[in-house]
């Protein structure tokens, strides 16, 4: 691959863990749960130190890193405002909104991951896939005990 095609592949993720990042903060805002509200914290953190990771990663090969996320993410979060204004479903429902987002941030993982990316880069996009499918199985966990 190219320096600008690796580029491009750390920019989609760089997008997706600005996503995330607003996702787990609305999530923070809107929940009533501790529990909840705590590991959304514990995943803004680790989310921000991946995307200082990809940030790095992308000023080194000289491109230029994305500012803020994919355009849908802003709709899919403007859904969860939605329906937590409304009251209906309460955590499980903001929940179930957020598991779409963590479904979606470790797709876009898998997709990068079939990439012909150099081994460094390839060993940082394995690190920080395990991290989304890790998000997601705990997303989908709180959600059904919700």
């Amino acid at each position: 691959m190219s320096d600008e095609e690796v580029i491009a592949v750390l920019n989609e993720l760089l997008e997706t863990c600005f996503d995330g990042l607003d996702g787990f903060r609305i999530g923070i805002s809107k929940l009533q749960r501790d529990d909840v509200i705590a590991f959304c914290e514990s995943r803004i953190q680790r989310i921000d130190e991946a995307a200082a990771e990809l940030y790095t990663a992308i000023r080194h090969l000289r491109g230029h890193p994305a500012e803020h996320g994919h355009p849908a993410a802003r709709v899919h979060r403007g859904w969860i405002h939605l329906r937590a204004a409304v009251g209906t479903g309460g955590d499980d429902a903001i929940l179930s909104e957020m598991e779409r987002g963590e479904e979606q941030a470790a797709k876009n993982y898998d997709d990068a991951l079939k990439k012909p990316l150099p081994e460094a880069i390839m060993d940082l996009v394995r690190d920080q896939a395990q991290g989304a499918d890790e998000n997601l199985a705990r997303v989908k966990s709180l959600r059904e005990n919700a």
